[in-house]
């Protein structure tokens, strides 16, 4: 969701916002915001979070919704949701998908040696908690103690509201809404 609302609010940065085609003049918005939605996922791994779904489920509910906003915007704004989506998850995919094919599908790329190359990942750095169950090193790490999952709770929720209020201020990007510079909509 966090992808979703750097997206709506770096395509209204778009120049001739009723145009169907990406322009070249576009491409700096999007190269930016790629890079505004990479560091997000830094600053989000950052705050105090336990995940509310299993690794599996977190990764099809991700998928398809980046996939269902990509189909559901304006032919010009595709190749910037599809840039801020991949480059939100981007880090997962370079720290936490080896481990997780090895450990999930036995597939082994022999990547996880040299350890988690982003510090959100680093033990000191990131702010995941974890059930009770779990081998968590220390009682800020386990969800179930304190206020950890309200805290937890309260995180996600700003986090929502905000990226919510970034899609709200500029929803002309979806295929069914009237363009800015063209009421007629595309």
């Amino acid at each position: 969701m966090t992808a979703a609302g750097i997206g709506h609010v770096a395509a209204s940065g778009f120049r001739e916002p009723g145009s169907n085609t990406l322009r070249r003049s576009d491409l700096p918005i999007v190269a930016g915001a790629a890079v505004v939605a990479f560091l997000s996922h830094g600053v989000l791994d950052g705050l105090k979070h336990g995940y509310p779904f299993s690794p599996l489920l977190d990764i099809v509910l991700g998928a398809s919704i980046a996939a269902g906003w990509c189909l559901a915007v304006r032919a010009r704004f595709v190749s910037l949701f599809a840039a801020v989506f991949f480059a939100s998850v981007l880090p997962d995919l370079i720290d936490l998908a080896p481990a997780m094919l090895k450990s999930k599908l036995g597939i082994d790329l022999h990547l996880e040696a040299g350890g988690r190359i982003f510090p959100w990942h680093w033990p000191d750095g990131s702010g995941s908690m974890f059930p009770s169950s779990s081998a968590a090193p220390d009682r800020f790490r386990i969800l179930d103690a304190g206020q950890n999952r309200a805290i937890s709770a309260v995180n996600h929720a700003i986090v929502l509201a905000v990226a919510a209020a970034c899609i709200w201020l500029n929803p002309s990007v979806f295929r069914r809404t009237p363009s800015s510079g063209n009421a007629a909509g595309a």
